[in-house]
């Protein structure tokens, strides 16, 4: 007998038994919230809130993806091109055909309509001053100036169309004006390509003309005032927020400060059609000049039949078509042709409008060309004629789709958005108000 080991069993089961029934105290665990995390799109609103077809804006959200292969985009039920995406901004291209209403967005298999519509304008074109000028400036006050038809006088036209010529005193012979532009005080300033200057009247100055820069020779120097010299003569003129005035001059850039400093911004004087720094880059021969809020310089390469950029860090590009191919191509960048780039203007929205032309005694095209901010090519106004017998010598008014436009050549937006256009072939000033 083992009695022992059985005791010793029992024992251990008790112990066992009563080992699985001794409660346990509960844990209490501290309640946490949770915050729940959504990747789910949201629209916020369009920047601008309108615009004009194959023009380019920015839809605002947030939760975008980056990869643009996972966005669509349609304005009602027409396709959009997507151009780029961050998480908080697509960047996107009004269709031709758009119409005004909602856009519908979808991202990552989540389709949203938005709320609020898309307004898509159009534009009506209006005589605002019969009278000629070339290139065209405006102040904060809504008046028009340009040179008259004999490029030796300023011409300027009120907000009511009331025109006063000449501007300038008759004290100071002027020769060949080739561009205006006035800062926000009213100081008028002109390029007078003829005399290798830059002229300024004052405001309240009764119309006296003094030189700001330029020493009346042909020659090439970087200077101040009256030892500054400009080698073809200033032709085209704009001016920066900081009131800097900006002209080309043959194969270069010049900048001109109101203390009548010159500096060259880019350009070696060489001709030829070379990007990249400002300093070693070449031009063919340049006519327009514009300049946008941030700095950025544009011109036309009209040798090259090309529109070039100058960046405030002073890097060049070639922002629209191809060296040495002329046309009215419209399209992507260096897809798109221009024949005769002259005139220019940039809106506020980043817009670049251009006044390009064709004159043969075989073929004759005036057309206003647009670079939207992602550098697509497309035509506002077109007219074209198969001889110069047949070209009008008078514009027809209205909406884009039906008026002419008849040899333009400078361009300059107001304060209020709307856009003038010297009609030189008519000899009248034009208005366009998109709305």
């Amino acid at each position: 007998m083992r009695p022992n080991l059985r005791l010793t069993a029992l024992f251990a089961a008790t112990v066992v038994a009563i080992s699985s029934c001794t409660k346990t105290p509960d844990t209490i665990v501290p309640y946490t919230a949770v915050s729940v995390v959504t990747n789910t799109p949201i629209f916020t609103a369009f920047s601008p809130a309108k615009g004009l077809p194959n023009s380019a804006i920015s839809i605002l959200g947030t939760n975008f993806p980056t990869d643009i292969t996972k966005i669509t985009v349609a304005f009602g039920s027409v396709p959009a091109t997507v151009y780029s995406a961050t998480a908080t901004e697509i960047v996107v291209g009004v269709p031709a055909t758009a119409k005004t209403g909602a856009v519908v967005l979808t991202v990552n298999g989540t389709t949203i309509t938005t709320p609020n519509s898309f307004t898509v304008v159009g534009g009506t074109q209006s005589t605002f001053g019969a009278t000629y000028m070339e290139h065209v400036a405006t102040d904060v006050g809504g008046y028009i100036y340009g040179e008259s038809a004999t490029l030796i006088n300023v011409t300027r036209i009120s907000p009511l169309g009331v025109i006063v010529s000449p501007l300038n005193s008759a004290a100071t012979v002027l020769k060949q004006i080739w561009g205006t532009a006035v800062d926000a005080a009213g100081n008028v300033y002109l390029a007078e390509r003829g005399s290798k200057r830059i002229d300024k009247i004052a405001a309240g100055s009764g119309g006296t003309v003094t030189v700001l820069a330029g020493s009346g020779t042909a020659a090439y120097t970087d200077a101040t005032g009256a030892a500054a010299q400009f080698l073809t003569g200033p032709t085209g003129l704009c001016i920066d927020v900081a009131g800097n005035l900006y002209t080309t001059d043959g194969l270069r850039v010049r900048k001109i400060t109101p203390a009548g400093v010159v500096t060259t911004v880019a350009g070696t004087g060489v001709a030829g059609n070379v990007d990249g720094p400002a300093a070693t880059a070449q031009f063919g021969g340049l006519e327009g000049i514009a300049v946008d809020g941030a700095g950025n310089i544009y011109v036309d390469d009209t040798f090259n039949k090309t529109i070039r950029k100058i960046t405030a860090a002073g890097v060049v590009s070639t922002i629209a078509g191809t060296a040495g191919t002329a046309g009215f191509a419209d399209g992507q960048s260096t897809a798109a042709t221009f024949y005769g780039p002259q005139g220019m203007a940039v809106d506020q929205f980043g817009n670049i409008f251009i006044s390009d032309n064709q004159y043969t005694p075989t073929s004759v095209v005036y057309a206003i060309r647009m670079i939207n901010k992602v550098g697509l090519v497309s035509t506002l106004m077109k007219n074209t004629y198969a001889t110069q017998a047949l070209a009008p010598v008078t514009i027809t008014n209205g909406a884009l789709g039906t008026a002419t436009t008849n040899f333009p050549d400078g361009i300059a937006f107001d304060t209020s958005g709307y856009m003038y256009v010297a009609n030189t072939g008519a000899g009248v000033v034009s208005r366009i108000i998109f709305q």
